[in-house]
C-alpha cells in the first residue's frame, strides 16, 4: 500500500484528480441555479450530473499515465528508466473499458430515473411488477343497460392492446367473459386464469359524452394500484382506450411508455362505424349461424360507413371464415368460397394496415386450410411476434403442426394457448386429446370433466371421455359416454357415428338399428361381421364400377379381400393403389394407413417399393414415439412393423403392450400383417387374452344397448 501511495504522489495522481471534482462541483452548482431560471426538465440536473460522475474513473485512469497541465498532457515517465512508454493497443482498450462500462452504468441510472420521473408526473406513485393481467368485461353503467356491446367491445380492445406488449400475458377476452358471468370475484378469477394482476372498469355514454371509470387490482390482496376517471368526446375513445393500456403497462413494467406510443392501430374516425363493429362483435361472440349472419351484415355496414375501417375488414373475413361448411363451423357457405371472399378482404387490410395481429392468424387459416403447410405457419408466427398473447393463433399453430407430425411443437403450442384462454372449449378438449395419445389417461379424463363442469350443456366433454373410454378398450363406458353425448345434442351425425362405431368395434353388426343395416357408413361392415361375405363383395364390386377414380374405394375393396377373401387379389388391388394418394394421404397417422398395407402386399409383389414404404412407417413411427405418444395404436402399428420386417420376439411384445394398453380391435386375429407371429404359442394366447376381453365388453356393452334399441 506505501508503495502504491508513493506510485500515486510521484504521478500526481490526487493532485489532476482533485481539480475535476471541483469541476464537477462548480458545474453542478451553476445548473441547479440555471435549470429552474430557464424553467428546464429537473431532469437536466441528473443528466449533467451522471454524465460528470460517469467521466470519474475514465479521468482517474487517464491521470495515472498523464500530468494536466496548461500546456496540455504530458505523459509520465517510468520511474525505473525515466523513459515514456506509448500509450499503446493494451491501454487503450483498458480506457476503452472503463469509459463503455462508465457508460452503461450511467446510461442505465439515468433512464431508471428516467421513468421514475415520467410515472410521478402522471401521478403514478410506485411501480407493481407483475407479468400478467387479465381485463374483466366493463360495466354497463347506463341507466338503460344498452351499452353492454360498448363495454365488452371496450374489453376487448384494452386486452388486444396490452397484448402487444412484451414479456406481459394477457389472458383471453373469451375466458375472462366466462368466468364473470359466472359471477366470480376478481379475486378468485385471477386464480382461475393464473394472473398477479386485474383490469375492470365502467362505461357509460350519455350523450356524445363518454365516461370510463378504470382500476386496476393486485389479485393477491385486492389491493387497487392505480384508478382513473375518463370524461371525454365519445369520438375520443381510441385515445382513451390507448391510454388506459398505456398506464396499465407502465405502473406494471419498469419500462416506460410515452403517451401516444401505444395506439390502436385499427381506429376509425367514425364513430357510427366503430357502434356498429362492436354490435357486430357481440353477435359474433354468440356462435350461432344465425348470429354469425348477422354479424356478416353488421361488419358490412361498418364497412359502408368508413371504407378505411381496417379493423371492420378483419371481422367481416373472420365470419366469412366461421360461415363455411365444416364440423366445427356454421355451415353456409362452401369453403373455397369462404377462403376467397376472407382472403379478398384480408388483402384490403394488408394494404392499409400490415400490422394488425388477428388478420395474419386469418391468412394463416386460410392457408391451413389449402394444405400450405409452412406459409401457414410464417403467418400464425407473424401474428404472434405482433401480439404473444394471441391465444388462436398458438391454437390454430397447434393443428398445423400436428398435422405436420411435429408432435412436441405442436403440444407446446397448444399448452400456450390453453394458459393464455383456459376456458377455451377448443383448448380444453384438444388439451385432453394430447394427453391421451400420450397415454396420460387421468390428466386427459380431468381436462374432459373440466369441459362437462364448466358447460354441462355442451357435449363435448363427453364426447372426450366416450372417447377415451374407447381408446382404453372399455368399449361398454364408451357407449354410456356417447349416450349422453347424443341427449344433449341429438342432431349431431357424428355423435350418432361413433356410437354405432362402438357397437361395430364389438363385433355385434346384427346389433345396429335396422335403417342403419343399409347405410352406406355401415352397411360393407355390417355384412362382413356376419358373414355375408358374398354380398360384400357384390355391394363392394357395385361401388368402384360407379365410382372407377375413388382409390379408397379400391383400398377397401382391398382390405376386405385381405381379412376373408382371396389375398392374392388384395395384394394386386393394393399395388394399383401404390401411386394414388398424396404424401399426407398415404402416411396417414397413426396407422400409417394405406401405406402399411400397401408395403404389406409389396414385400411379396414389389420388395424394393414394399421396403420403402415400411421404411417410412417405421420413421413415422419412432418421430411419434421420441413425440411422447404412447397410444395403444401407435404400438399396433409398431407390431405390425415389426412382424413385417420379420421380427417374430419384438412384434409379440408390442403386441403385448397394445392390448395391455387397451386394444381391443375385433379384427386382429384376422389381420394379414401379422401372419408371420400368428402360429407363435404366446401370439396365439394373446389374441384368446383380446377374445376374452372382446366377450367381457359385450357382455356389459348388452344392458347399456338394451333401453336404447327399446327406444
Amino acid at each position: 500500500m506505501s508503495k502504491l501511495l508513493a506510485e500515486m504522489r510521484r504521478r500526481r495522481v490526487l493532485q489532476t484528480f482533485v481539480p475535476y471534482l471541483g469541476f464537477v462541483w462548480l458545474v453542478l452548482q451553476v445548473v441547479s441555479v440555471i435549470t429552474p431560471m430557464l424553467n428546464w426538465s429537473p431532469l437536466v440536473n441528473t443528466f449533467v450530473a451522471v454524465l460528470l460522475f460517469a467521466g470519474m474513473p475514465v479521468m482517474l485512469y487517464l491521470s495515472w499515465y498523464f500530468d494536466f497541465t496548461s500546456e496540455g498532457l504530458i505523459a509520465i515517465p517510468d520511474k525505473h528508466t525515466n523513459e515514456v512508454t506509448p500509450f499503446g493497443a493494451l491501454r487503450w482498450s483498458i480506457l476503452l473499458l472503463i469509459t463503455l462500462g462508465s457508460g452503461v452504468f450511467a446510461y442505465r441510472y439515468y433512464t431508471d430515473v428516467e421513468v421514475e420521473f415520467a410515472k410521478s408526473q402522471e401521478g403514478i406513485q410506485a411501480t407493481f411488477i407483475a407479468d400478467s393481467i387479465a381485463v374483466l368485461p366493463f360495466k354497463d353503467a347506463s341507466a338503460d343497460q344498452d351499452q353492454g356491446f360498448l363495454a365488452q367491445g371496450l374489453a376487448e380492445e384494452i386486452t388486444s392492446l396490452l397484448g402487444r406488449t412484451a414479456g406481459l400475458k394477457v389472458a383471453a377476452s373469451s375466458s375472462t367473459l366466462v368466468l364473470t358471468e359466472k359471477g366470480l370475484d376478481p379475486v378468485t378469477l385471477a386464480r382461475r386464469l393464473n394472473v398477479k394482476t386485474v383490469l375492470s372498469g365502467s362505461v357509460r355514454v350519455p350523450g356524445d359524452q363518454l365516461k370510463i371509470r378504470v382500476e386496476l387490482m393486485n389479485a393477491q390482496d385486492a389491493k387497487v394500484l392505480w384508478s382513473e376517471t375518463f370524461a371525454r368526446k365519445f369520438n375520443d375513445i381510441f385515445n382513451v382506450e390507448s391510454e388506459i393500456a398505456r398506464s396499465t403497462v407502465n405502473m406494471l413494467q419498469d419500462s416506460y411508455i410515452e403517451s401516444g406510443s401505444l395506439n390502436n392501430s385499427a381506429s376509425t374516425k367514425s364513430t357510427d362505424a366503430y357502434v356498429i363493429y362492436l354490435k357486430g362483435r357481440e353477435q359474433y361472440r354468440k356462435q350461432t349461424t344465425e348470429a354469425m349472419k348477422e354479424a356478416r351484415k353488421l361488419f358490412e355496414q361498418a364497412i359502408g360507413l368508413d371504407p378505411e375501417y381496417t379493423q371492420a375488414y378483419v371481422g367481416l373475413a373472420d365470419t366469412i371464415l366461421m360461415l363455411a361448411k365444416g364440423e366445427t363451423r356454421f355451415g353456409v357457405l362452401d369453403v373455397e368460397v369462404a377462403n376467397r371472399l376472407a382472403e379478398q378482404y384480408l388483402e384490403k387490410v394488408f394494404v392499409r394496415n400490415s400490422t394488425l395481429d388477428y388478420a395474419f392468424a386469418l391468412r394463416g387459416k386460410i392457408l391451413e386450410r389449402r394444405h400450405e403447410t409452412d406459409e401457414a405457419l410464417a403467418a400464425y408466427d407473424k401474428a404472434i411476434s405482433l401480439n404473444p398473447s394471441l391465444s388462436i393463433a398458438y391454437m390454430w399453430r397447434y393443428l398445423v403442426l400436428k398435422r405436420a407430425e411435429r408432435f412436441s411443437e405442436s403440444l407446446a403450442s397448444l399448452k400456450m394457448a390453453n394458459e393464455l384462454d383456459p376456458l377455451s372449449v377448443a383448448n380444453i378438449y384438444n388439451l385432453g386429446f394430447e394427453y391421451k395419445i400420450r397415454g396420460k389417461t387421468d390428466q386427459a379424463s380431468k381436462q374432459y370433466k373440466l369441459l362437462i363442469d364448466e358447460y354441462p350443456a355442451l357435449p363435448m366433454g363427453y364426447a372426450g371421455l366416450a372417447d377415451l373410454a374407447f381408446a382404453q378398450g372399455n368399449y361398454a363406458q364408451s357407449l354410456e359416454y356417447w349416450a349422453q353425448a347424443k341427449r344433449i345434442s341429438p342432431e349431431n351425425q357424428s355423435y350418432e357415428e361413433n356410437y354405432n362405431d362402438v357397437i361395430l368395434a364389438l363385433n355385434l353388426g346384427d346389433l345396429l338399428p335396422e335403417e342403419m343395416k343399409n347405410n352406406p357408413s355401415y352397411q360393407n361392415t355390417y355384412l362382413l361381421q356376419t358373414g355375408k361375405y358374398e354380398e360384400l363383395f357384390a355391394q363392394i364390386n357395385f361401388d368402384m364400377l360407379a365410382n372407377p377414380d375413388d382409390p379408397w374405394l379400391k383400398f377397401e375393396a382391398a382390405w376386405y379381400q385381405a381379412l376373408v377373401g382371396d389375398r392374392t387379389i388384395a395384394q394386386i388391388q393394393f399395388g394399383e393403389l401404390r401411386d394414388k394418394f398424396v404424401s399426407a394421404e398415404l402416411y396417414s397417422m397413426p396407422y400409417c394407413s394405406p401405406a402399411i398395407e400397401i408395403a404389406w402386399a409389396d414385400l411379396n409383389n414389389a420388395p424394393e417399393s414394399g421396403k420403402v414404404l415400411l421404411a417410412k412407417c417405421a420413421q413415422l413411427a419412432d418421430i411419434a414415439k421420441q413425440s411422447e405418444i404412447r397410444s395403444n395404436t401407435l404400438l399396433y402399428l409398431q407390431a405390425r412393423i415389426a412382424s413385417l420386417q420379420g421380427k417374430t420376439d419384438l412384434a409379440i411384445d408390442l403386441l403385448d403392450n397394445a392390448i395391455a394398453s387397451g386394444w381391443t380391435e375385433w379384427w386382429t386375429a384376422l389381420d394379414p400383417l401379422l401372419d408371420n407371429i400368428k402360429s407363435a404359442p404366446k401370439a396365439q394366447a394373446l389374441l384368446k387374452k383380446l377374445d376374452a376381453k372382446l366377450t367381457e365388453q359385450r357382455q356389459l356393452t348388452l344392458p347399456v344397448l338394451a333401453p336404447v334399441q327399446q327406444e
